[in-house]
């Protein structure tokens, strides 16, 4: 299992990725829609890049958490350098304990740290447990609907995708994403929409919706249309709203 404790001090660089700029983040604050004035639960919120964005993008109260204390101090650093209002915790998602009643829960690529069922499940009751009765959950993850095609389509944006065995529940994915500074190495864990629909409904979501990524025009026009086909047929991620 990777230990982002090892990867602090470089991991923030991935976010320069060209997908990430302007096809996950783009993707992801669409589908939260208006966050104004709402409390946000950003989960595995790492060195708080997306936890800084949602303040920026109006959140009135926003607690990040991670379990990685050395993500949390850089986090931390940031905040005190620039301050935005947001408290950071170190937190295990999977003890399923209470912190708050929140409007959102966010979480950017948690799931496919879930090595079993059971660690999946236990990040859904969280989930449960800390928003309130008609809050919204919305969570970008690994595509469910990955085949050889969508992991091979991702080299051509600088991320190398390698599984240890076929694509089923529990298979292992090596995620290498190549930037300026170094290379990012870590593991992720693939999980069918079955598997996900199945276990989100019994820790109590009444609405499940999946959301193919989108382009936003500045990507568009820096990349040109070309650049992002293989992205738009095969992506690499999914993003998944969940409702109580």
């Amino acid at each position: 299992m990777t230990d982002y404790n090892n990867l602090s001090d470089l991991y923030h660089f991935a976010k320069k990725n060209p997908v990430k700029q302007y096809s996950e983040a783009y993707t992801f604050f669409k589908i939260l829609g208006n966050i104004r004035d709402k409390s946000v639960l950003d989960l595995a919120c790492g060195d708080g890049y997306y936890s800084r964005q949602l303040k920026i993008h109006g959140a009135s109260h926003v607690v990040g958490v991670d379990i990685a204390e050395k993500m949390i101090a850089r986090a931390k650093k940031i905040e005190t350098e620039k301050p935005y209002g947001i408290d950071y915790r170190v937190f295990d998602v999977c003890q399923s304990r209470y912190i708050g009643q929140f409007d959102i829960i966010t979480s950017v690529y948690l799931f496919p740290y879930a090595r079993m069922p059971k660690k999946l499940a236990q990040m859904c009751n969280t989930m449960v447990i800390n928003l309130r009765p008609g809050g919204k959950m919305v969570s970008v993850t690994l595509s469910p609907f990955s085949a050889r095609a969508y992991i091979d389509s991702q080299i051509h944006y600088g991320v190398e995708m390698k599984p240890q065995s076929n694509l089923k529940d529990g298979a292992v994915i090596q995620i290498t994403i190549t930037t300026p500074q170094g290379i990012i190495g870590f593991e992720n864990t693939f999980w069918s929409r079955q598997t996900y629909e199945q276990i989100l409904f019994k820790a109590g979501f009444k609405s499940i919706v999946w959301h193919k990524p989108q382009v936003s025009e500045t990507g568009i026009h820096k990349y040109g249309n070309t650049y992002w086909q293989n992205h738009i047929a095969t992506p690499g991620f999914s993003v998944l709203a969940c409702y109580l």
